[in-house]
């Protein structure tokens, strides 16, 4: 596994390696740790991490700018943020942040965060469904949402809009749902992409948008926000 740390103090570079390197010996994993002190060189690099720990703030380029850069690479690593500041969290979806831990790191924390890392991993983590042309199998964390087309639905992910020969109930009961919630009768929507929403609306991490419905809202809210504390916060 490589890893890239991205602080501008050192000090927390040091500290982060040695708790990394307790959950690898537990874990029987080897990493491979690259330092970065500035989001500039981060972003320099041609390597392709499996995990960036990335600091919120930094000196001259911060970490949502830096992790904003990375994106337009189109690069897929997982990003997690460092921060002293919890009510950034939601700033960071807009990245596809996969977690957020608040500063000084907890090694109880991170261990979640690296477990569940390796459980997206997982085959568990992928549903198959049946498209125009053939079976496909979806890493269910690169679904953005899903939208109804008569009896069957478009799938939108990270990279595609898939058609999928069936309906939208159909694919709601194979998603775990405490990443999906279905805001609409058209739509299903997954909570790792929202970027933020309003009463009728939610805005997604690549810029396109779900409704709500008035009936949804609340229910909708309280499950974001379930959603929030169990994945990206570091609740203390």
């Amino acid at each position: 596994m490589r890893i890239a740390i991205c602080d501008d103090q050192m000090p927390l570079h040091d500290d982060l390696k040695k708790n990394l390197e307790e959950y690898a010996l537990k874990r029987h994993l080897i990493i491979v740790y690259d330092d970065y002190l500035k989001g500039a060189d981060l972003i320099a690099s041609d390597i392709e991490y499996d995990i960036i720990f990335m600091d919120y703030q930094m000196d001259d380029l911060d970490g949502l700018e830096t992790s904003r850069r990375i994106r337009k690479k189109n690069i897929k690593t997982t990003i997690i943020f460092l921060t002293s500041f919890k009510n950034i969290v939601f700033d960071t979806f807009e990245v596809n942040t996969f977690r957020f831990l608040v500063k000084p790191i907890d090694m109880e924390k991170l261990s979640s965060a690296m477990d569940d890392y390796l459980a997206s991993l997982d085959d568990s983590n992928f549903v198959l469904i049946k498209t125009e042309d053939d079976n496909k199998r979806l890493n269910i964390d690169d679904i953005i949402y899903i939208e109804a087309a008569d009896k069957y639905c478009y799938i939108r992910t990270v990279e595609d809009n898939i058609l999928y020969k069936n309906t939208l109930s159909d694919i709601e009961k194979q998603l775990p749902e405490e990443k999906f919630f279905r805001s609409h009768r058209t739509y299903l929507v997954g909570f790792k992409h929202i970027v933020s929403h309003t009463s009728t609306d939610i805005l997604f991490d690549n810029k396109e948008r779900a409704l709500i419905s008035k009936l949804k809202l609340t229910p909708f809210k309280k499950a974001f926000t379930d959603y929030v504390k169990r994945y990206n916060f570091d609740k203390r």
